[in-house]
């Protein structure tokens, strides 16, 4: 019995994860779903957006496996992926250009200078598609992009008067979204760049600091709509910055921001257990 592992906790402005190397299987002997669940959350345990552990990759420098809050697996997640680079750095495992396997595809990363880092999020090549939803009584129409996940995008007056708990959970599980639903953006466009916005994320099942893909995916749509050039900022919950450049037919997008360790810890086999035991 593994009595105890090594964890950094970080932050993707704002969005905050629990990384891990399980390269060598030190986190395997574990149910993991039960394992993120009880590690992840607040007050009781780490605390977290999800759990992402790295392991082997015969395609990339090294795969990541996406742990939402609730346990469920995540194909794509822009904020850690950039976590899990400047994490793989630090480590040594890559150099500050690196490629990354996940379950959306392979992309590329690069850490910068800084605490920030850049990372290339696959995106679909379909056009924003725009989806008529019901909910709670009215018709509230969104597009529908996929940045490695499915993000449906809603344009508002202001995002600080949005009920993004209750709107935001009820459009994330909308039947016209299909069975698995999707993550949900507020974005608006009266004072500018960088464009405020407030994400509701699928496998949180809650308003975020910040969601990568959720930028990228708002990104897409106001360039599209002829909103921004190639180059969008975005205003996220945290109050921090992510930028998105779009380039390219099929679109690449890259996502940069702030990938910052909060700490580094050491999870005791009592606090092993205890999650388990909640998770």
């Amino acid at each position: 019995m593994i009595e105890q592992i090594e964890f950094f906790k970080m932050s993707g402005a704002g969005n905050d994860f629990i990384l891990g190397d399980n390269r060598q299987g030190a986190w395997s002997g574990f149910p993991l779903d039960r394992l993120s669940r009880g590690l992840c959350r607040r007050g009781t345990s780490v605390g977290a957006d999800g759990l992402i552990l790295l392991e082997g990759s015969s395609k990339a420098h090294f795969r990541i496996r996406i742990f939402n809050r609730d346990g469920s697996l995540a194909d794509m997640c822009g904020n850690g992926a950039r976590c899990a680079a400047r994490f793989a750095f630090l480590k040594v495992i890559a150099g500050r250009q690196m490629n990354i396997e996940a379950p959306a595809g392979v992309f590329s990363a690069r850490v910068l200078p800084d605490s920030r880092v850049e990372v290339e999020v696959p995106g679909a090549t379909e056009e924003p598609a725009p989806i008529p939803v019901e909910v709670q009584g009215r018709t509230l129409t969104g597009l529908l992009a996929r940045t490695g996940v499915p993000h449906l995008v809603v344009f508002v007056r202001d995002v600080e008067t949005v009920p993004v708990a209750a709107l935001g959970a009820a459009l994330r599980s909308a039947p016209e979204l299909g069975p698995e639903g999707a993550n949900v953006d507020f974005v608006s466009t009266t004072k500018g760049e960088p464009f405020p916005m407030r994400t509701f994320e699928r496998g949180v099942e809650a308003e975020t600091l910040a969601c990568g893909t959720g930028a990228t995916a708002v990104a897409w749509v106001l360039h599209r709509r002829g909103l921004t050039g190639p180059r969008v900022r975005l205003g996220v919950r945290s109050g921090q910055e992510l930028s998105v450049e779009i380039s390219g037919t099929p679109p690449t997008f890259r996502l940069t921001g702030e990938a910052r360790v909060v700490f580094r810890g050491i999870l005791l086999q009592e606090s092993i257990e205890e999650a388990l035991t909640c998770g």
